[in-house]
């Protein structure tokens, strides 16, 4: 346990790992200093957006009841605001070090504690007034010196680069892409991580330089709620790891690890998944019109494909508006052939050795739906206590017990009816903040607590009907608390981290050293086993956000293939989406490519596969190169990103076989056609 001392003007909290330094008279923290390495004139702050603005004035305030489900709070920071607070004198509370705050009826508590190596920072806000306050984003605030060399990065995260602080302007933010679990910093004195993470709301993470050239980090959590007389607010945590010379983001991993969140053992992890719907995809319209019956005949097409699992997008009843504005999802809709289609392309699926996964869409129905008239009590509504809508439905607030226990009954239904294996869950990312919540919850608890809390209904519904789940949340945010119950990572970090190295006008030997770096920090991040779904395209993708086309226009079709190898061979679940294969079924016009599917998924399930570990290799090229192990097994994986013939020297190939695609081997030097791709079995 950590211990407190006063040495006059400083106030230090230690143990035998880390000393953390305060100013008494002030209780800012000035410095933390670990066994490996010190930040000087490190600062903590943090600023409390209530009744309409931030109290202390450091960032540009936003309603953020106006924010849709997959925004976060911009951050805008003030310039020149006075961060001053009106310091009330420190308190102790089992270890753990209290600086006080007060300003205009809150008191602010800041916690800090030691563990394990790392700085842990906590925040309590308490309304000690005699009336009703409305609390809206709670910023947490670090800074510190750092050398002109010093860089950072979000790692598994968007934006993909690696940031020099020299390079930045003075206040202007740097903002992730996705929800950002932490920023990984490199200074002259060794790597450090800042860590936030919050289970009740999403955030934003941002990193800019200071009027006082110093690196500010903060999380902005997206807090809606409100705070009566007397009442305490506990917001999120944040975690600074002081590492120096080792791995960053074994760090990371190993914190993960110790508080439990890492991924479930039992379901299924392995194999290649397919993206359908019977009336065709969604940028041709859905035109075919076939019911499940019908496209039953093409299962063992998709099956000599190589194709392990079925995700089928929603096929419950609905109108005009779309298969993602289902009316009640226990019933199926007849134009795909009511319960006896599925019952019937199930089974045939089934015999075939395939997985079925249902498309549930729990963010909620058009407001107009019966099946909404009749649980109005489940819907989101704003201050004023209207309802909230969002893509023309309600917003069924996810983090609702009662809501939670009808889905898993409904998914309980679905697996006798159908004999379902998992689900893919539409917007699991939760929902819109809801002014009414359930009790015990504050209304920005239906955002990420909701999508948590939805995805673990429906995970524990297979679970109870003795199924080995396959669980594939559509939540893009790289974040622990999902980890224990997601079967397969929904990756679209690295779907985007491949749309902006396309668009980054960097030559291949760039491109290649980026992607290589981004995968592996992603990889050493995140918990072992964590499986992650890798596509080049969804329905969503090809259809009408980001790319907006399919991949073979995007990147044309040689450089296609060759990432489509690349997320075969790596770890993770490979997906294509229907048509993917054969243009036709969406009326474009490349080359077919089912030979060429069928060739790289039974090479993957021969020679790789998810037991193969992966070690990255930095050839300096465009070829990009890693190692798949298991045991006394190895493969050497090349695929060459660019389309000119290219070479690279690796020591690693000696009394070696090569076992799919092509390459010239002459000793230690290798050559590749461009855009080509090789496996090598590696014997010594």
């Amino acid at each position: 346990m950590a211990e407190v001392k006063d040495d006059g003007k400083v106030i230090v909290l230690f143990d035998n790992n880390i000393n953390c330094n305060f100013d008494k008279a002030s209780g800012r923290l000035i410095s933390m200093s670990g066994a490996e390495m010190k930040l000087d004139n490190c600062t903590f702050d943090i600023d409390v957006g209530c009744d309409g603005e931030f109290k202390w004035n450091t960032l540009a305030f936003q309603e953020l009841d106006n924010l849709h489900t997959w925004e976060v709070p911009a951050i805008v920071p003030k310039v020149g605001s006075d961060s001053s607070k009106n310091f009330m004198g420190f308190d102790k509370r089992e270890g753990t070090l209290v600086a006080n705050y007060q300003v205009d009826g809150l008191h602010i508590s800041i916690l800090y504690s030691l563990g394990n190596g790392v700085v842990r920072i906590g925040v309590e806000v308490s309304n000690k007034g005699d009336h009703k306050r409305i609390i809206n984003g709670i910023a947490f605030e670090m800074s510190s010196k750092v050398d002109d060399d010093a860089e950072f990065e979000f790692p598994g995260n968007v934006p993909h680069n690696i940031f020099k602080v020299s390079d930045l302007q003075t206040n202007k933010v740097i903002q992730s892409g996705q929800i950002a679990a932490f920023v990984h910093t490199y200074s002259e004195g060794g790597h450090y991580n800042v860590i936030f993470l919050d289970p009740e709301e999403k955030w934003s993470t941002g990193v800019f330089r200071t009027d006082y050239n110093k690196i500010k980090y903060i999380n902005l959590a997206a807090v809606e709620s409100y705070l009566a007389p007397g009442q305490t607010l506990y917001c999120g945590d944040m975690f600074v790891q002081l590492i120096g010379k080792s791995n960053p983001y074994l760090a990371v991993r190993e914190l993960y690890t110790k508080n439990n969140w890492v991924p479930p053992s039992e379901g299924i992890t392995d194999g290649v998944m397919y993206s359908c719907h019977p009336s065709g995809t969604m940028d041709s319209g859905f035109p075919l019109k076939r019911d499940l019956f019908e496209y039953a005949e093409e299962l063992e097409a998709l099956k000599d494909l190589g194709i392990d699992h079925i995700w089928l997008l929603p096929i419950f009843e609905h109108d005009d508006r779309g298969v993602y504005h289902p009316g009640d999802m226990s019933i199926i809709d007849e134009r795909y052939g009511g319960d006896d289609g599925v019952k019937y392309f199930s089974k045939k699926l089934h015999d075939l050795g395939m997985t079925l996964l249902f498309d549930f869409v729990p963010h909620g129905p058009s407001m107009d739906d019966e099946f909404a008239k009749q649980h109005m009590q489940w819907a989101a509504v704003d201050r004023e206590g209207r309802y909230k809508t969002e893509w023309d439905c309600l917003s069924f607030d996810m983090a609702n017990p009662e809501y939670q226990r009808y889905i898993a009954e409904m998914v309980k239904t679905h697996i006798d009816r159908f004999n379902i294996d998992g689900s893919r869950i539409d917007c699991a990312m939760g929902g819109l903040s809801n002014w009414n919540p359930y009790p015990g919850n504050r209304p920005s608890c239906s955002n990420l607590k909701g999508g948590v809390s939805i995805t673990r209904a429906i995970r524990d519904a297979f679970i109870q009907k003795d199924k080995k789940p396959l669980i594939l949340p559509e939540n893009f945010n790289p974040l622990p608390f999902y980890y224990t119950y997601t079967d397969v990572f929904y990756d679209m970090p690295f779907y985007r981290v491949l749309m902006e190295l396309d668009e980054a006008n960097i030559t291949d030997e760039e491109y290649v050293r980026r992607l290589t770096h981004w995968l592996e920090a992603e990889m050493l991040s995140t918990p072992e086993r964590l499986v992650k779904l890798r596509f080049l395209g969804n329905h969503d993708t090809v259809s009408w956000t980001w790319q907006a086309s399919r991949a073979v226009d995007v990147y044309g079709v040689d450089k296609a293939k060759a990432l489509w190898a690349l997320i075969s061979f790596i770890d993770g679940m490979p997906m294509i989406y229907q048509g993917d294969e054969d243009p036709t079924i969406y009326g474009g016009h490349s080359p077919e490519l089912r030979g060429f599917f069928k060739d790289l998924f039974r090479a993957r399930k021969q020679w790789l596969g998810n037991q193969y570990d992966v070690a990255y290799i930095y050839t300096n090229t465009s070829i990009m190169a890693f190692k798949r192990s298991a045991e006394d097994k190895s493969r050497l994986i090349l695929i060459n990103l660019s389309p000119d013939i290219q070479s690279c020297e690796l020591d690693l190939v000696k009394d070696n076989s090569l076992v799919y695609g092509s390459c010239e081997i002459n000793g230690s030097k290798i050559t590749m056609e461009g855009y080509g791709y090789a496996i090598i079995n590696i014997k010594g």
